[in-house]
């Protein structure tokens, strides 16, 4: 929404296709918040040495120095459009501490409503926007090509009906990977159909095995999207206990339940393998206050975080790595241009820094759309696509039982711990299950592949390193990324 906007904003139209509606993200979902170095005794400096400690040595120095450095005036933007902070009794932002931050940093929006606060502003802006145009509960089957260029998307109407959508570029905007897995924190829509899509056209894409699992999903059995119990409850003062009260996060580390998100889902899976992992939250001041969203869905559970431990196990959350793309969002494909969580733009590296998520989207996102207005116009695709091939939905959903195969797979063999065994394992798993799936089940056989790639990528790194854990390679060994454009 930010790149149609800016687009628009400089007088190009823009197209925004969503397979459901306009503010169904993971975006909308964010209650964490957003970082920015706009406080006092705060700098982008110090927003970038936190960012690169998180990321483990697998970070874009430059990347990060633009996260940081650009971050800034991005917020002070979304304030003029109308974006509305947790503000201090004197008028002031409010910032909060989120793990691995040096500083409280982190901007909230009713307490932990951030990103939905997001979504309906920008939302809001798009739509009211002449030159913007939102075509909701649309699917993308495929990209179109024309002389080694991404030209355009077929795609395929709510009707069943398929069209072709032609322009100058295709922005790719697709999130994440969750529902690849069997417990995860993102919406039903994180299929990571954006990695499919840019593998087919031969698009280079990276660190596709760093996967960030959230430490604290709420668990309870049957319930997937998992409701997230944002890093913000422990910043203000909840710990981690075990089935006998003890908390154990300060035997981990010595930041405790402030430790990195890895450090901590590590922790928290080897204690819900021992019997389960709580979090108490007794001692936060004004819970309700604070934590709006997750007392509403706590309260829906029959839990009150005054009195009740909280159930929590690491849940599949956030991929770090994706789309290659250079600093302004253009992939390695010609045509074809990657923000937000579904590209690589090296600000993450091997672990991503609580709440950069929301501020590297805006970031890169406005990028994106300053280079694209910049770039000469490609020249006019043709209109006649290929429009063959099978895409109902009867065969997906006749192949339902392979996707929830695939996600306890995923889910057991690469999750937050992993191995040799494991991955080889999952990776003979996948391959069996593509020969089962029907070539008509089209969004089965994307996961399929994302699935397969994130295993082998996985199965390369032999090493620990920030969200991809080996337990029979357990030390850091080396710096490098993996590119694959399969």
């Amino acid at each position: 929404m930010w790149t149609a906007w800016r687009l628009a904003e400089s007088g190009r139209d823009a197209l925004v296709v969503t397979k459901h509606g306009i503010g169904d993200s993971a975006t909308a979902w964010a209650q964490g918040g957003i970082a920015a170095a706009v406080g006092p005794n705060d700098s982008p400096t110090l927003h970038a040495v936190d960012t690169l400690a998180a990321a483990d040595g697998l970070a874009d120095p430059r990347a990060v120095e633009i996260l940081t450095r650009e971050g800034p005036e991005r917020i002070r933007q979304l304030i003029a459009l109308g974006a509305s902070f947790d503000r201090a009794p004197n008028g002031a932002l409010r910032f909060g501490l989120e793990a691995a931050h040096s500083r409280p940093r982190i901007l909230h929006a009713g307490g932990d409503q951030t990103g939905a606060m997001l979504v309906r502003c920008l939302a809001s802006i798009v739509a009211s926007h002449a030159q913007v145009t939102i075509l909701e509960r649309c699917e993308v089957v495929r990209l179109i090509m024309a002389a080694k260029r991404v030209t355009g998307i077929l795609a395929r109407h709510a009707d069943g009906t398929l069209a072709p959508l032609l322009g100058q570029a295709v922005v790719l905007a697709t999130g994440g990977v969750g529902q690849l897995y069997a417990v995860t924190t993102n919406p039903l829509g994180a299929t990571g159909d954006g990695w499919a899509l840019a593998c087919e056209v031969g698009a280079e894409l990276e660190n596709l095995e760093f996967l960030q699992f959230h430490p604290t999903a709420l668990k309870l059995p049957g319930v997937n999207p998992a409701p997230l119990v944002s890093e913000a409850v422990r910043g203000a003062g909840a710990v981690l206990i075990d089935r006998d009260g003890r908390r154990f996060m300060t035997e981990v580390d010595a930041r405790a339940e402030l430790a990195p998100r890895d450090i901590v889902a590590r922790a928290v899976a080897g204690a819900d393998a021992n019997g389960g992992a709580w979090l108490d939250a007794s001692r936060v001041s004004q819970f309700e206050q604070q934590f709006p969203g997750v007392t509403r869905i706590l309260s829906q559970h029959g839990l009150d975080p005054a009195r009740d431990p909280i159930p929590v196990a690491p849940a599949q959350h956030y991929a770090m790595g994706g789309i290659s793309t250079d600093l302004e969002g253009r992939s390695s494909r010609a045509g074809l241009w990657a923000v937000g969580e579904v590209a690589c733009t090296g600000v993450h590296g091997a672990n991503r820094l609580a709440s950069n998520s929301l501020l590297e989207a805006l970031v890169f996102a406005d990028r994106a759309a300053r280079a694209l207005v910049a770039e000469a116009p490609a020249p006019e695709a043709s209109l006649s696509v290929d429009r063959s091939g099978a895409y109902g939905s009867e065969a997906d959903r006749a192949a339902e039982s392979i996707r929830t195969e695939m996600r306890g797979i995923m889910s057991l063999h690469v999750g937050v711990q992993r191995s040799e065994a494991s991955l080889s394992s999952a990776e003979e798993a996948l391959r069996r299950l593509v020969r089962a799936a029907p070539l008509e089940a089209w969004r089965t056989r994307h996961q399929l592949v994302v699935a397969g790639m994130i295993a082998r990528a996985a199965r390369r790194r032999r090493e620990s390193r920030g969200g991809h854990a080996r337990t029979d390679f357990p030390r850091r060994v080396r710096a490098r990324r993996l590119v694959s454009s399969r």
